[in-house]
């Protein structure tokens, strides 16, 4: 499923009439029709139902005019508010006004306190409103009287239904500015809006319905668009699959290089993950010290030990046992509570730039990346990583908040720059590729939000690059959402108080829901 910019559908919008001939006034009549038939399901019939409308000046207001004259045609009584000058007004939304205006339907400008007061009036009677402000053009901030009538529509505690996205949310980002509607439903055309699915934007949304308002079947696959929803059926089909005569050597074999002292938990995590995920062999290198621990933690999972010193990695015998290790593997894991210290920080800066493997690279590996990411651009096999915010910032040397507000352009620069395939953790995961293509997962819960998710994440990730014969083209798309599927079921038990290894005892359960 493709998801869109504000822009993007700008020029989509634009093709349709431009290039096909398609005339503004039917796209918006066909809007008006799609909203009409979404507000009747709700309210089983709009006989008699009472419906305020609240139009801006733009295009979103032109759909809303129209709105309300199919409901009227459909026996509601309706009632439609207009915030500003009704003068400037234009092209297809003037004429869908005057058409208003000549079947004598109920207009008021808000601009006096009387107007406000028959607002108020008419929400408090009202069975539903028609939020059709700002649309897709909006972009902050909103002025004082925007949300002064946004508060009071949304404090009316009436159902409300939004013309393609939540007036004062921003379509390309999901970002508000102090206020939103809150709605029960949106209708939204062609394409889904990034702003309908990223946070806080997601929050405002209520049902969305996605409706095709007359834009022709090429203009919504333009290849230029390269923003993807992750879906069921996409990951159903990249999923390896194993065979009836297949042995454990050829389910593929992981290598996870993770766990310090204090950090334990973190490699047992990763490892059990990828086992879960299918992995047929999974080795775990660890330092001598918490070799006894893991030992007790982990049946399953082959555990080999790093020479230390004075608990620390001694570098030339560590840093050749990981290689050997390496190469009787398909894949590395590497990062989940590694640590910090010198000998560490070394001996995964130069693991990173010797091996030839395919790596999945996360948590502290990522803090010793950082120290030099140019080693990425030279690997034979396309790198994954998967930073959170922080880690990301440290990469990138950008703030945090930054790159909240622009997960999708971050994520994808980011890609193209370290020629790397970026796994960017987030409430709204994104996985980015060096061609500019981005999946976005809208799956998964807050509960997820817990210590060892994402070591659980880089687990599973490993395990599907290892049984996809090292395509990890597809790993990583599949290994995020079989976590969040794998969250999902867990959840179900209650979100709060979820944690990482209910995670990882769902992901069997996930993984045989997405392929039956």
């Amino acid at each position: 499923m493709k998801v869109v910019t504000a822009e993007k559908m700008q020029e989509i919008d634009k093709g349709a009439i431009q290039k096909y001939g398609i005339p503004e006034v039917i796209l918006m009549e066909n809007a008006g029709i799609e909203v009409t038939n979404v507000a009747k399901t709700i309210l089983t019939s709009l006989e008699g139902k009472k419906v305020c409308i609240f139009a801006g000046k733009g295009n979103n207001g032109g759909d809303g005019f129209v709105v309300a004259r199919q409901m009227f045609y459909q026996g509601a009584k309706v009632k439609v508010f207009i915030l500003g000058e009704m003068e400037s007004i234009q092209h297809s939304a003037k004429v869908n006004l005057n058409i208003l205006q000549n079947m004598n339907i109920d207009i008021v400008p808000i601009k006096s306190e009387r107007d406000w007061d028959k607002v108020k009036v008419a929400l408090a009677f009202s069975d539903c409103v028609i939020d059709a402000l700002l649309g897709t053009g909006f972009r902050a901030p909103l002025q004082e009287s925007m949300k002064n009538l946004i508060e009071t529509i949304n404090f009316s505690g009436k159902p409300i239904i939004a013309i393609d996205i939540p007036s004062g949310v921003d379509a390309s980002t999901g970002q508000i500015d102090t206020i939103a509607i809150c709605a029960t439903a949106t209708v939204t055309f062609g394409l889904l809006k990034i702003g309908l699915i990223f946070y806080p934007g997601a929050d405002y949304t209520g049902e969305i319905f996605i409706k095709n308002i007359g834009f022709p079947y090429s203009l919504l696959q333009d290849e230029g668009i390269k923003q993807t929803i992750i879906t069921n059926s996409i990951v159903r089909s990249q999923l390896p699959e194993r065979n009836g005569d297949v042995h454990k050597g050829l389910c593929g074999r992981v290598l996870v290089i993770a766990g310090s002292k204090g950090m334990t938990g973190a490699a047992a995590l990763a490892s059990m993950a990828s086992l879960r995920a299918g992995a047929g062999l999974v080795t775990l290198a660890v330092s001598e010290s918490v070799h006894d621990i893991l030992s007790s933690k982990l049946t399953e999972v082959i555990i080999k030990t790093l020479p230390e010193e004075n608990e620390e990695l001694i570098y030339e015998e560590s840093l050749k046992t990981l290689m050997d290790l390496a190469n009787k593997n398909d894949v590395v894991v590497i990062g989940p509570g590694l640590g910090r210290n010198p000998s560490t920080v070394q001996i995964i800066q130069k693991f990173i730039e010797q091996t030839d493997k395919q790596l999945v690279i996360d948590a502290d590996a990522l803090y010793a990346l950082s120290k030099n990411t140019n080693v990425l651009e030279e690997k034979s096999r396309m790198p994954i990583l998967t930073p959170h915010l922080g880690e990301m910032a440290r990469l990138i040397n950008k703030s945090t908040d930054e790159i909240k507000n622009n997960l999708i352009s971050t994520a994808r620069e980011t890609a193209e720059l370290f020629q790397s395939i970026i796994v960017l953790k987030d409430s709204r995961t994104v996985v980015a590729y060096p061609d500019g293509n981005v999946y976005i997962n809208t799956r998964g819960n807050a509960g997820m939000a817990t210590a060892g998710s994402g070591d659980v994440l880089a687990g599973i990730i490993g395990a599907l690059a290892a049984q996809h014969n090292n395509s990890n083209f597809d790993s990583a798309v599949c290994g995020v959402y079989l976590h969040s599927m794998a969250g999902d079921i867990a959840a179900s038990a209650g979100m709060i108080g979820l944690i990482a290894s209910d995670i990882v005892q769902a992901i069997p359960s996930a993984r045989y829901g997405i392929q039956e």
